[in-house]
């Protein structure tokens, strides 16, 4: 059983990496977003630091369930209607084998990468603790977000594209924030 069980996720991560890629960076982004955000505010208004770590924990923590639960809803429907059709068309039941076992192999890895991607946004929560320096806030979440853009599959001048995408939400979430703080 452990044998199948390991196999399963060796599948799911050769075969469903795309999925797990994407909600890693999905979540990702949402937290450092939210961080961001709370941060940039917390420091405009001179927040204490307690209080915006607390303001950011909970709030990253609300994204990470709310992600994990969308993840496993989503993922869960998804991965079992690809599994039903693959039966219909093999007309003959799939369980107990790879396919039974990587489709439940990927809703939980999907979950799991989806629900603690949004705790990336601590990266900027621990340079707000150390430098409570809005320009080196910002600056290091343009940098995570670009980074964040180059992990999307593709040639590197589509990865560079991405990158600058995510990059581009970041500074709109960062004036918007501070235009909002003002």
């Amino acid at each position: 059983m452990l044998e199948k069980v390991l196999e399963a996720f060796k599948y799911s991560l050769k075969y469903e990496k795309s999925i797990l890629r994407r909600y890693l960076i999905l979540g990702s982004f949402d937290g450092i977003l939210l961080t961001m955000g709370i941060v940039v505010s917390a420091l405009a208004t001179n927040l204490s630091v307690r209080d915006t770590n607390l303001a950011t924990i909970s709030g990253i923590t609300a994204v990470a369930i709310s992600s994990a639960w969308n993840s496993l809803v989503v993922e869960a429907k998804e991965k079992i209607e690809e599994y039903n059709e693959l039966q219909r068309q093999m007309m003959r039941s799939l369980k107990g084998t790879i396919y039974d076992y990587g489709t439940k192999a990927t809703i939980f890895l999907s979950t799991i990468t989806h629900g603690s991607s949004p705790f990336l946004g601590i990266i900027l929560l621990l340079s707000y603790d150390y430098s409570r320096n809005l320009g080196i806030i910002i600056g290091i979440s343009m940098i995570v977000l670009f980074l964040l853009g180059l992990s999307y599959e593709g040639s590197f001048k589509e990865k560079v594209l991405s990158g600058l995408l995510i990059l581009i939400a970041g500074v709109i979430t960062a004036v918007i924030t501070v235009i909002l703080n003002t």
